[in-house]
């Protein structure tokens, strides 16, 4: 009896599911694809880049005088004003020559004097006949050699003269001594020698710093001179701090494959808080837009992207790239981004592949600047990609899309942005598309 009741419970499910799957196969149609509506809404674009904190046109102090330092009052971390004494050179070499200098000044001033009275008689003597003109020729050439080794002289002079100021070194700038590879006792070497002297101290203003950050060229569209940024560096925390971006470096740096460009941002550290060689983290406000068409990043792909839209739709690559204009898909050898597009689903059924022309991005929604119309439903593309439905459904590509369409006809947008930030509305075109069938 038991083994009856089971077997007739069997037969009946087999039955019911039988049913079941035939009234699916009836009912059986294209699958919803995930959408997400376009809307307007604000876009904060930002770019993170971590660097270091670098002082400002630091200062390498080099003495033009050498010998032994005498005196060296300060140490590293020392602020010092313009002008004050920072190392004392043993002045007693530069001195000596100072005073050879001098006593060779005197000669030669006494030795021109002479000349010039001489110079006086012989031009009488001449004048009465009573010398000859190769004598009187000869007196003019010692009058000229001795004014000649004057000058000499004289410039000697003030050469040991700034020889004898350059042993006593002052601050050329105020700031800090961030480094001072000497110390006092030293005997260090003129700036002036074959090996370019010896390095006594570097200074430099940390009342404005600057932190050194690499960006990756994606980001770079979006980095200007000029913007405004905040730092945050591991020391504190909880203490940004505002700067400005002051240099964009046109040499790219490649690390490991990826390319990146140097940027410089300026940052106020009227607190002292920041010190050479801190890490830290700059948010650089790469755009504040209000009120934009906007879609979620995943909505948008490049036109040399069709292997979701192939595989969702049931339609081989091949026949996809025939359909599209030669110039949206490139070609072998090509570079960059031909366009990007966005799949819309259709008030009447089926979807269409449309040409759209995007703004910046804060990596989560892209501003739409045309091609889609607010109101408009997008299909998410980076989630069609795990699944595939038994039934393709239907999709055609916008005419502005079309293979021999002219490159000239641009996308129409449906909004734009004014200088101030408010879209302003113009017209959009709905254009019938050529059906594609798998």
């Amino acid at each position: 009896m038991l083994l009856r009741r089971t077997t007739c419970t069997t037969f009946l499910s087999i039955l019911a599911a039988s049913a079941l799957v035939a009234c699916k196969s009836k009912a059986t149609g294209p699958a919803p694809l995930p959408t997400a509506a376009v809307t307007r809404g604000d876009i904060a674009v930002r770019v993170q880049a971590t660097g270091s904190v670098e002082p400002i046109d630091p200062v390498d102090i080099k003495s033009k005088a050498q010998g032994m330092i005498l005196q060296m009052p300060v140490e590293v971390g020392t602020r010092v004003e313009k002008g004050a004494l920072i190392a004392q050179i043993d002045p007693r070499d530069v001195k000596n020559q100072f005073d050879q200098a001098m006593a060779d000044d005197v000669v030669s001033s006494a030795t021109l004097t002479q000349a010039l009275r001489d110079q006086a008689r012989k031009d009488s003597l001449f004048a009465r006949h009573v010398i000859t003109a190769s004598e009187h020729d000869s007196s003019r050439a010692a009058m000229a050699a001795s004014q000649a080794d004057l000058v000499s002289k004289r410039a000697s002079l003030d050469l040991a003269r700034q020889k004898t100021e350059d042993a006593t070194m002052e601050a050329p700038i105020g700031g800090t001594i961030i480094s001072r590879p000497v110390t006092q006792g030293q005997i260090i070497t003129s700036a002036t020698s074959a090996n370019g002297g010896t390095t006594l101290m570097t200074i430099a203003d940390l009342n404005r710093v600057r932190m050194r950050v690499t960006i990756d060229e994606v980001e770079m569209g979006n980095v200007r001179v000029g913007e405004t940024a905040s730092v945050l560096v591991d020391a504190f925390p909880d203490h940004p701090f505002q700067g400005v971006i002051e240099k964009v470096e046109p040499q790219a740096v490649v690390t490991q494959g990826v390319t990146f460009f140097p940027v410089l941002v300026s940052i106020s550290n009227k607190e002292g808080l920041l010190m050479p060689g801190m890490n830290g983290e700059v948010t650089i406000k790469a755009a504040d837009l209000a009120g934009v068409l906007q879609v979620p990043i995943d909505a948008v792909r490049p036109t040399n992207e069709l292997a979701p839209v192939a595989r969702m739709f049931s339609l081989p690559v091949d026949t996809l790239i025939s359909q599209l204009r030669r110039d949206l898909v490139g070609g072998e050898g090509t570079t960059g981004v031909p366009g990007r597009y966005a799949i819309v689903a259709l008030p009447a059924g089926g979807y269409e592949m449309r040409l759209v022309k995007t703004g910046p991005t804060d990596l989560r929604v892209m501003e739409i600047v045309g091609g889609l119309k607010e109101g408009d439903k997008v299909v998410m593309l980076g989630a069609i990609m795990t699944s595939r439905p038994p039934v393709p459904p239907k999709l055609q590509i916008a005419d502005e899309m079309k293979r021999g369409a002219p490159v000239s006809r641009a996308v129409d947008a449906s909004a734009t942005t004014t200088q101030a930030g408010k879209p302003a509305a113009v017209k959009s075109s709905t254009r019938a598309g050529t059906s594609l069938k798998p």
